[in-house]
């Protein structure tokens, strides 16, 4: 990436805190509410997946209640 960033896609699923709505975005639908156990959105795909899926606008849907051995999350520190 031009800001130097590499390797982001394609190693595990990223964990959002975003429940699974369809698309249109709408800010107060209750997607961004934290509670409940409802499934949440995963994106970039993983190295199990096909090379289509492996980019950060893909996105899918998992029950957070539950272990998967292709699921992240990413650590994000501000730079100095």
């Amino acid at each position: 990436s031009p800001y130097g960033a590499l390797d982001m896609a394609g190693n595990a699923w990223e964990w959002t805190s975003s429940k699974y709505q369809p698309y249109p975005y709408k800010v107060d639908d209750g997607r961004e509410t934290l509670t409940g156990s409802d499934r949440r959105v995963v994106r970039g795909g993983s190295w199990s997946d096909s090379h289509l899926n492996v980019r950060c606008a893909y996105r899918d849907y998992l029950d957070p209640g539950r272990r998967y051995n292709v699921i992240s999350f990413r650590v994000v520190a501000p730079g100095s």
